[in-house]
């Protein structure tokens, strides 16, 4: 018994010895190493040697997609390691394991946001605290909120993709004397705390650096991201469709009932609304063109063309019946009585037509006797399957692209 306690005493005496170490030998260790040390000087005793800076980004939040600025916005912090030859000490001797110093206080590489959209900014602040080991390693921790640029791509909006850069460079030094590289073992883009964004979501993400030697010494860290859609296609895409789909309705109104010209200008109106909205959620951009843009104009052109179309066919409407149709308004007419069956248009030359259910023939359909009114009633019926024709057309080929967006 007497032997165990004693072998106990023995391990924590050691222990102590090893690993306490008082304040007093804590300040001496930082006061030794910081003797003719000057943050002035790259951290090698070899001038012409490289200092090799290893670099993550730890992301916490994506906070905003500005199309309209062309901004990515983040909210992360970088993990910096690089090697200190000033700052290197025998920790079996001391019994420190790790010292801490201020940022102020020793060397830091001039790492600044390449691509940011604010002005040059240092990294960090004078209250952050740098842990260094004995083998002279410091990391550096600087959490900052970075706005940068990103070239915002609107063709399949909103079932777009976006791939954002974000660039860090060691600003007044050269690659040969700081290079800036990745960890290569640990991911590169790593996530802590992160808050996931409502409208855009990141499919993947990757990092590079530079390779030539005569190259800046930059590292770029890469979010490929996507956007979440279905807000845009409940407020957005589903009401402009629908629209669409009322717009026709102006050639079932009928010409008596007085509203034919102020629906057309409603739905018109309602479009240029939509219209607007759309742009002010795109940037301001000759090159591309959204997509869901180029459909809002094509339906705004129906809607001009609806208006148009109802402008003349109201005059036509009320024409004096004593006026003769002209051959033209004839054909349409004819157009109009084929398309509803009213003659076989295959027997144009029958005088008269067999009806089946009657075991009888039926007298041939005389184009000789139209009004302005069947006129009017004709351009409405061949406008209206025309437009319909059209919207299913244009509206297929939209989704068809789309798919292709997101695929």
């Amino acid at each position: 018994m007497k032997m165990f306690l004693f072998v106990i005493v023995l391990t924590f005496s050691t222990f102590g010895t090893v690993c306490g170490v008082s304040t007093t030998d804590y300040k001496n260790l930082q006061k030794t190493l910081m003797t003719n040390y000057s943050n002035k000087v790259r951290p090698v005793q070899d001038q012409d040697d490289t200092v090799y800076v290893m670099t993550s980004f730890i992301l916490a939040d994506l906070n905003d997609v500005d199309a309209v600025q062309q901004r990515l916005v983040t909210t992360a912090y970088l993990r910096i390691i690089w090697i200190d030859e000033f700052l290197q000490w025998d920790k079996y001797t001391t019994g420190v394991e790790r010292l801490y110093f201020k940022q102020k206080d020793i060397w830091i590489p001039d790492i600044v946001l390449k691509n940011g959209v604010n002005k040059f900014e240092e990294l960090g602040g004078e209250f952050y605290y740098l842990a260094v080991s004995p083998n002279g390693e410091v990391e550096w921790l600087p959490y900052l909120v970075f706005e940068s640029k990103c070239d915002i791509d609107i063709t399949y909006f909103p079932f777009d993709t976006q791939v954002c850069d974000i660039t860090f460079i060691s600003w007044s030094f050269t690659k040969l004397e700081v290079n800036m590289t990745l960890f290569e073992d640990s991911p590169s883009v790593d996530f802590y705390d992160f808050v996931e964004n409502s409208v855009w979501g990141i499919k993947s993400t990757g990092a590079r650096r530079s390779q030539s030697d005569f190259a800046d010494s930059t590292v770029t860290f890469t979010l490929h991201l996507h956007r979440k859609p279905l807000y845009y296609v409940m407020n957005l895409i589903l009401p402009v469709v629908l629209l669409g789909v009322i717009s026709l309705l102006v050639f079932v109104i009928p010409a008596d009932a007085g509203e034919k010209m102020s629906f057309a200008v409603t739905v018109f109106l309602s479009f240029a609304v939509f219209l607007s909205i759309i742009s002010m959620q795109l940037p301001v951009n000759s090159e591309k063109t959204s997509l869901l843009g180029v459909y809002l104009v094509f339906q705004m052109s129906i809607a001009v063309a609806t208006i148009i179309v109802s402008a003349f066919q109201l005059r036509l409407h009320h024409r004096c019946e004593e006026r003769k149709v002209g051959t033209f308004y004839r054909g349409i007419v004819r157009i109009e009585r084929c398309l509803r069956c009213v003659k076989s248009c295959s027997d144009k030359n029958s005088k008269k037509k067999y009806d089946w259910r009657n075991d009888s023939y039926e007298p041939k359909v005389d184009y000789d006797d139209v009004g302005w009114k069947d006129v009017s009633s004709a351009i409405d019926f061949v406008c209206f399957w025309t437009m319909l024709f059209f919207e299913i057309i244009v509206t297929t080929v939209l989704v068809v692209y789309m798919n292709n967006g997101i695929s």
